[in-house]
């Protein structure tokens, strides 16, 4: 099935792209690091269905280590498959580059009634390549994470300027937004009893929410807390604020963000808010680089989109109309 609908979108992006343009060149933003990453990931396929070169221009993205670098700081995949857009390769190519930002992806994706998961489950698996020096703190993080009792389930808890943004949204300022105290009920009521009495690691940005959530999760699963280190803030993340810190501190934070990802991916189950965008890249890593189980990821925004639950508010209709067993399948 997603190898015919590939077919489709290539056949497609073959009549709408003029056969003069020979490259693709994504262009990063200064907003967060999911913002920019998601939308190139399903750029990645698109665009080189037909332009096998495609360049990454990420001049202007703050997660960096070197004033000049940037994905290549910490991804392996820059070299050969996302080479840099340098002033040197512009001179040499820029006439016959198509420049692409994620609002032409968006577009693209809507013309050609693609789901956006399908594209990315092919990107991910040849971009995300880490760096042999961040795999390394990666893997000791990891280490230490093999040996916590399970189930594992990993909480994202995200601060910072997200509730402003919230807060200043007409579409989402009369819902109920994810709290430490809701995020522990959405983890009941997605994985059953199937979460108690393993550990519960804690992570995100918000030193004051993670000890309000560790303190619901103990009490609510029963369940070891597991906290690292929050990002080098004391407060929620502000992204004009890490535009400005000092490179060493956006290079080191940007390794840990980096390190908490690959934690959340490897545990058993995960819970975040998808008012985040952060959620939404773990959940295309957890299902298309760890094959995990659809079933053990949960979105605890008030829309609740995460993949299963259509089918959970399937059974339970089913269960009160008498038809099936009452309970939704647990994870």
């Amino acid at each position: 099935m997603l190898r015919r609908r590939l077919v489709g979108l290539v056949t497609y992006l073959i009549t709408i792209l003029s056969p003069a343009v020979a490259c693709t060149v994504y262009e990063f933003t200064d907003e967060g690091f999911s913002r920019n990453v998601l939308p190139m990931l399903h750029a990645y396929p698109l665009y080189t269905a037909t332009n096998k070169a495609f360049y990454l221009y990420d001049s202007s993205w703050p997660f960096q280590c070197n004033r000049t670098g940037g994905w290549g700081d910490f991804f392996a995949s820059g070299v050969d498959l996302l080479p840099a857009w340098t002033p040197e390769v512009a001179r040499k190519r820029g006439a016959d580059c198509v420049r692409v930002k994620a609002g032409d992806v968006d577009e693209l994706l809507e013309k050609i009634h693609s789901v956006s998961a399908e594209l990315d489950i092919v990107a991910v698996n040849k971009l995300w390549k880490l760096q042999p020096w961040v795999q390394q703190q990666v893997n000791t993080a990891l280490k230490g994470f093999r040996a916590l009792k399970g189930p594992t389930v990993a909480f994202h808890m995200r601060g910072g300027d997200l509730l402003a943004d919230l807060s200043n949204n007409d579409a989402v300022q009369n819902k109920e937004r994810a709290t430490p105290l809701s995020m522990m009920e959405r983890a009941r009521e997605a994985f059953d009893g199937n979460i108690k009495g393993g550990t519960c690691l804690i992570l995100g940005d918000d030193p004051g929410l993670m000890t309000e959530a560790a303190r619901a999760a103990r009490k609510a699963l029963g369940c070891t807390i597991y906290r690292r280190s929050p990002s080098f803030r004391k407060a929620g993340y502000v992204q004009r604020e890490f535009i400005q810190a000092p490179l060493k501190d956006r290079c080191q934070n940007t390794v840990q963000l980096l390190v908490d990802i690959h934690l959340m991916m490897h545990a058993d189950y995960f819970v975040g808010s998808f008012d985040s965008q952060l959620p939404r890249l773990i959940e295309t890593l957890r299902f298309a680089l760890l094959r995990k189980n659809k079933r053990t990821f949960a979105d605890a925004s008030s829309r609740r989109e995460d993949w299963y639950e259509t089918l959970r508010k399937y059974w339970k209709e089913q269960g009160e109309a008498g038809l099936a067993t009452p309970h939704a399948p647990a994870a």
